[in-house]
Protein backbone atom coordinates (compact mmCIF):
# COMPACT_ATOMS: atom_id res chain seq x y z
CA UNK A 1 0.00 0.00 0.00
CA UNK A 2 1.39 3.26 -1.00
CA UNK A 3 0.84 5.98 1.35
CA UNK A 4 2.53 8.71 -0.40
CA UNK A 5 1.91 11.33 -3.59
CA UNK A 6 -0.09 11.49 -6.89
CA UNK A 7 1.77 15.03 -7.86
CA UNK A 8 -0.20 17.90 -6.77
CA UNK A 9 -3.88 16.30 -6.87
CA UNK A 10 -5.80 14.96 -4.40
CA UNK A 11 -8.46 12.46 -4.89
CA UNK A 12 -11.66 13.44 -3.03
CA UNK A 13 -15.50 11.77 -2.86
CA UNK A 14 -16.89 14.77 -0.98
CA UNK A 15 -17.13 17.78 0.69
CA UNK A 16 -19.82 18.21 3.46
CA UNK A 17 -20.12 21.27 4.97
CA UNK A 18 -21.80 22.63 7.93
CA UNK A 19 -20.82 19.41 9.92
CA UNK A 20 -21.74 19.25 13.48
CA UNK A 21 -20.15 15.68 14.15
CA UNK A 22 -16.68 15.38 13.07
CA UNK A 23 -14.79 18.27 15.69
CA UNK A 24 -15.92 21.63 17.35
CA UNK A 25 -17.62 23.81 15.90
CA UNK A 26 -19.46 24.21 12.44
CA UNK A 27 -17.02 22.59 10.04
CA UNK A 28 -16.35 21.32 6.63
CA UNK A 29 -15.28 17.87 6.26
CA UNK A 30 -13.10 16.68 3.54
CA UNK A 31 -13.26 12.95 2.35
CA UNK A 32 -10.71 11.42 0.77
CA UNK A 33 -10.80 8.22 -1.38
CA UNK A 34 -8.62 5.25 -0.74
CA UNK A 35 -8.22 3.32 1.96
CA UNK A 36 -6.15 0.30 3.28
CA UNK A 37 -8.30 -1.59 5.68
CA UNK A 38 -11.54 -2.80 3.92
CA UNK A 39 -13.88 -3.20 7.05
CA UNK A 40 -17.26 -4.83 6.11
CA UNK A 41 -19.40 -2.84 7.35
CA UNK A 42 -17.58 0.01 5.88
CA UNK A 43 -19.96 3.33 6.03
CA UNK A 44 -18.15 5.57 3.41
CA UNK A 45 -17.16 2.31 1.31
CA UNK A 46 -17.80 4.40 -1.95
CA UNK A 47 -14.43 6.05 -0.40
CA UNK A 48 -12.93 2.48 -0.51
CA UNK A 49 -10.83 2.53 -3.79
CA UNK A 50 -7.71 4.79 -4.47
CA UNK A 51 -9.57 5.74 -8.03
CA UNK A 52 -12.37 7.46 -9.33
CA UNK A 53 -15.02 5.04 -10.53
CA UNK A 54 -18.65 5.45 -11.74
CA UNK A 55 -21.91 4.11 -9.48
CA UNK A 56 -24.29 1.66 -10.97
CA UNK A 57 -26.12 4.73 -12.86
CA UNK A 58 -22.84 6.04 -14.40
CA UNK A 59 -22.17 8.99 -11.77
CA UNK A 60 -18.51 9.43 -11.11
CA UNK A 61 -17.49 9.05 -7.66
CA UNK A 62 -14.30 10.90 -6.95
CA UNK A 63 -12.99 14.03 -8.42
CA UNK A 64 -8.86 15.18 -8.45
CA UNK A 65 -8.33 18.65 -6.66
CA UNK A 66 -5.20 21.15 -6.68
CA UNK A 67 -4.50 22.56 -3.13
CA UNK A 68 -5.73 25.85 -4.52
CA UNK A 69 -8.86 24.38 -5.93
CA UNK A 70 -10.03 22.80 -2.66
CA UNK A 71 -8.94 25.85 -0.86
CA UNK A 72 -11.19 27.92 -2.91
CA UNK A 73 -13.74 25.95 -1.62
CA UNK A 74 -13.01 25.68 1.92
CA UNK A 75 -12.30 29.02 2.76
CA UNK A 76 -16.23 30.04 1.60
CA UNK A 77 -16.74 28.66 4.84
CA UNK A 78 -13.94 30.74 6.95
CA UNK A 79 -16.49 33.30 8.79
CA UNK A 80 -18.16 30.46 9.89
CA UNK A 81 -15.21 28.75 11.09
CA UNK A 82 -14.17 32.10 13.17
CA UNK A 83 -17.81 32.84 14.56
CA UNK A 84 -18.23 29.07 16.02
CA UNK A 85 -15.05 27.92 17.14
CA UNK A 86 -15.25 25.55 13.62
CA UNK A 87 -13.15 24.28 11.39
CA UNK A 88 -11.96 21.87 8.52
CA UNK A 89 -12.08 17.75 9.55
CA UNK A 90 -9.76 15.77 6.98
CA UNK A 91 -11.96 11.87 7.07
CA UNK A 92 -12.19 9.41 4.31
CA UNK A 93 -11.50 6.58 2.99
CA UNK A 94 -8.42 7.45 4.99
CA UNK A 95 -6.36 10.81 4.12
CA UNK A 96 -3.19 9.47 5.45
CA UNK A 97 -3.25 7.41 2.11
CA UNK A 98 -2.71 10.54 0.37
CA UNK A 99 -0.06 12.21 2.64
CA UNK A 100 1.70 14.47 0.63
CA UNK A 101 -1.22 15.97 -1.01
CA UNK A 102 -2.69 15.93 2.96
CA UNK A 103 0.27 17.56 4.53
CA UNK A 104 -0.14 20.54 1.89
CA UNK A 105 -3.65 21.05 2.43
CA UNK A 106 -3.09 20.98 6.19
CA UNK A 107 -0.05 23.59 5.98
CA UNK A 108 -2.48 25.60 3.62
CA UNK A 109 -5.29 25.83 6.44
CA UNK A 110 -3.09 26.94 9.12
CA UNK A 111 -1.56 29.54 6.76
CA UNK A 112 -5.48 31.01 7.18
CA UNK A 113 -5.56 30.23 10.78
CA UNK A 114 -8.18 27.63 10.44
CA UNK A 115 -8.47 24.35 13.33
CA UNK A 116 -7.60 21.04 11.51
CA UNK A 117 -9.06 17.96 12.41
CA UNK A 118 -8.23 14.01 11.21
CA UNK A 119 -10.44 11.32 11.32
CA UNK A 120 -8.62 8.26 11.00
CA UNK A 121 -8.14 4.43 10.63
CA UNK A 122 -4.89 4.43 12.39
CA UNK A 123 -3.61 2.88 9.62
CA UNK A 124 -0.42 5.12 8.47
CA UNK A 125 3.42 4.54 8.49
CA UNK A 126 4.21 6.30 11.59
CA UNK A 127 7.21 8.51 11.02
CA UNK A 128 6.09 9.74 8.25
CA UNK A 129 2.87 10.54 9.91
CA UNK A 130 5.21 12.58 12.52
CA UNK A 131 6.67 14.03 9.64
CA UNK A 132 4.13 15.78 7.08
CA UNK A 133 1.31 15.89 8.95
CA UNK A 134 1.04 15.91 12.78
CA UNK A 135 2.41 19.46 13.01
CA UNK A 136 -0.43 21.21 10.93
CA UNK A 137 -3.32 18.95 12.92
CA UNK A 138 -5.18 20.48 16.56
CA UNK A 139 -7.23 17.30 16.78
CA UNK A 140 -7.28 13.91 15.92
CA UNK A 141 -9.80 11.15 16.40
CA UNK A 142 -8.17 7.31 15.96
CA UNK A 143 -10.49 4.78 15.57
CA UNK A 144 -10.26 1.48 17.95
CA UNK A 145 -12.09 -0.90 16.10
CA UNK A 146 -11.00 -4.56 17.54
CA UNK A 147 -8.72 -5.35 20.15
CA UNK A 148 -7.73 -9.41 18.69
CA UNK A 149 -5.68 -9.50 15.63
CA UNK A 150 -7.06 -12.26 14.26
CA UNK A 151 -10.76 -10.62 13.99
CA UNK A 152 -9.02 -7.87 12.90
CA UNK A 153 -7.81 -9.66 9.69
CA UNK A 154 -11.08 -11.10 9.13
CA UNK A 155 -13.28 -7.93 9.88
CA UNK A 156 -11.29 -5.39 8.45
CA UNK A 157 -8.45 -6.97 5.99
CA UNK A 158 -5.57 -6.27 8.19
CA UNK A 159 -4.11 -7.24 11.76
CA UNK A 160 -4.52 -3.98 13.94
CA UNK A 161 -0.53 -3.90 15.30
CA UNK A 162 0.61 -0.80 13.30
CA UNK A 163 -3.06 0.72 14.71
CA UNK A 164 -2.45 0.15 18.63
CA UNK A 165 1.36 0.84 18.04
CA UNK A 166 0.51 4.44 16.11
CA UNK A 167 -2.22 5.36 19.20
CA UNK A 168 0.04 4.19 21.74
CA UNK A 169 3.00 6.36 20.24
CA UNK A 170 0.94 9.38 19.73
CA UNK A 171 -0.43 9.61 22.83
CA UNK A 172 3.12 10.11 23.44
CA UNK A 173 4.34 12.74 20.76
CA UNK A 174 1.25 14.93 20.36
CA UNK A 175 0.63 17.79 22.16
CA UNK A 176 -3.01 18.00 20.55
CA UNK A 177 -6.26 15.86 22.18
CA UNK A 178 -6.11 12.30 20.62
CA UNK A 179 -9.51 11.39 20.73
CA UNK A 180 -10.10 7.00 20.51
CA UNK A 181 -13.98 6.50 18.24
CA UNK A 182 -15.27 2.78 18.82
CA UNK A 183 -17.82 1.74 16.61
CA UNK A 184 -20.41 -0.58 17.63
CA UNK A 185 -20.55 -2.57 15.19
CA UNK A 186 -23.16 -5.38 16.79
CA UNK A 187 -22.50 -8.71 17.00
CA UNK A 188 -19.01 -7.40 15.82
CA UNK A 189 -17.27 -4.54 17.68
CA UNK A 190 -20.24 -4.99 20.74
CA UNK A 191 -19.21 -8.30 21.67
CA UNK A 192 -18.08 -8.45 25.23
CA UNK A 193 -14.29 -9.26 24.68
CA UNK A 194 -13.68 -6.87 22.42
CA UNK A 195 -15.42 -4.09 24.57
CA UNK A 196 -13.48 -5.19 27.71
CA UNK A 197 -10.45 -5.39 25.71
CA UNK A 198 -10.44 -1.46 24.33
CA UNK A 199 -11.47 -0.55 27.97
CA UNK A 200 -8.08 -2.61 29.48
CA UNK A 201 -6.27 -0.82 26.40
CA UNK A 202 -7.21 2.47 26.81
CA UNK A 203 -7.04 2.21 30.92
CA UNK A 204 -3.40 0.37 30.23
CA UNK A 205 -2.55 3.74 28.61
CA UNK A 206 -3.68 6.19 30.71
CA UNK A 207 -6.52 7.12 28.63
CA UNK A 208 -9.85 8.20 30.37
CA UNK A 209 -12.37 9.10 27.95
CA UNK A 210 -13.40 7.89 24.45
CA UNK A 211 -16.27 8.77 21.36
CA UNK A 212 -18.58 5.23 21.01
CA UNK A 213 -19.44 5.78 17.94
CA UNK A 214 -23.39 3.81 17.59
CA UNK A 215 -24.17 1.61 14.10
CA UNK A 216 -25.67 3.22 11.56
CA UNK A 217 -27.02 1.34 8.71
CA UNK A 218 -27.62 3.65 6.27
CA UNK A 219 -24.24 2.46 4.49
CA UNK A 220 -26.07 -0.41 3.03
CA UNK A 221 -28.22 2.13 0.93
CA UNK A 222 -24.77 3.04 -0.90
CA UNK A 223 -24.04 -0.20 -1.18
CA UNK A 224 -26.71 -0.79 -3.73
CA UNK A 225 -25.70 2.36 -5.78
CA UNK A 226 -21.83 1.20 -5.86
CA UNK A 227 -23.47 -3.01 -7.23
CA UNK A 228 -21.82 -3.97 -4.46
CA UNK A 229 -22.93 -6.97 -2.12
CA UNK A 230 -21.82 -7.49 1.39
CA UNK A 231 -21.32 -10.07 3.75
CA UNK A 232 -22.60 -8.20 6.84
CA UNK A 233 -26.35 -6.86 6.42
CA UNK A 234 -27.97 -5.48 9.63
CA UNK A 235 -30.82 -3.16 8.74
CA UNK A 236 -31.26 -2.16 11.97
CA UNK A 237 -30.26 1.16 13.99
CA UNK A 238 -29.26 0.27 17.70
CA UNK A 239 -31.38 1.64 20.64
CA UNK A 240 -30.35 3.35 23.24
CA UNK A 241 -30.41 0.44 25.50
CA UNK A 242 -27.73 -1.03 23.56
CA UNK A 243 -25.44 1.84 23.18
CA UNK A 244 -25.71 2.20 27.18
CA UNK A 245 -24.61 -1.50 27.18
CA UNK A 246 -22.19 -0.78 25.59
CA UNK A 247 -21.06 2.59 27.26
CA UNK A 248 -20.90 0.50 30.76
CA UNK A 249 -17.40 -0.88 29.68
CA UNK A 250 -16.17 2.37 29.91
CA UNK A 251 -18.09 3.91 32.36
CA UNK A 252 -15.76 3.84 35.94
Amino acid sequence: MNFGDFGDKGLIFDIKRDSSEDGPGIRTTVFFKGCPLSCIWCQNPEGKKLLPEPDVHGNQIGTWYSIDELMYHLLQDKPFFETSGGGVTLSGGEATLQMEFSSKLLQALKREGIHTALETSGFFPYLKFKEKMLPWLDLIYFDLKLIDETESKQYCGRSNKTVLENFTQLLADAQIPVIPRIPLIPGITTTEENLKGIAAFLKQHGVKSCALMPYNPLWLGKLKKLGITTRYENSRFMTASEQNACADYFIK
